[in-house]
């Protein structure tokens, strides 16, 4: 029960924080950016869940893929990582996004290729609603090699 309650917390506090950047700075166009990214996460998290229908671990339902916690976490990270640079430590959002994943898989609300799901989800909806406030963006893309690592500065 504990681990589902850490899930909660941390799928509700890193778009709680990513808000209160955005509230902060008074950053309307972010402002903007978080519900589009947070918004299309949610929906189409909730979309592949009901076409898939794969069971729970715990057997509570069909909706385990992908999982909502993690998609949503993790798009909240990434919103933060990009719209924010340097104001929050990476490893601190990432951390928090995976420990979010771990605990749906610790109170067997999913598994792992779940929270794997939702997490590849959450980032790429947010890298693809989010901008800079620098007008700079750090994007990585999985490439035939491997991953690519792409740079953009604005001037």
């Amino acid at each position: 029960q504990s681990w589902k309650a850490t899930s909660d917390v941390l799928a509700i506090g890193l778009p709680a924080i990513a808000a209160a950047l955005t509230f902060k700075y008074d950053d309307r166009e972010g402002m903007k950016q978080l519900a589009w990214t947070l918004g299309s996460t949610v929906l189409s998290s909730q979309i592949l869940s009901s076409r898939i229908h794969a069971v729970r671990p715990d057997g509570s339902g069909q909706d385990s893929f992908p999982s909502d916690h993690v998609a949503v976490a993790f798009a909240a990270a990434r919103f933060i990582q990009i719209r924010n640079g340097d104001e929050v430590s990476p490893f601190l959002l990432y951390g928090a996004a995976t420990l979010t994943a771990l605990a749906r898989v610790k109170a067997e609300k999913h598994y792992w290729k779940d929270t794997v799901g939702g997490a590849v989800l959450g980032y790429a909806m947010a890298e693809y609603f989010t901008d800079s406030r620098y007008g700079q963006k750090l994007s990585v893309y999985p490439s035939s090699g491997g991953i690519a690592v792409a740079w953009q500065q604005s001037w």
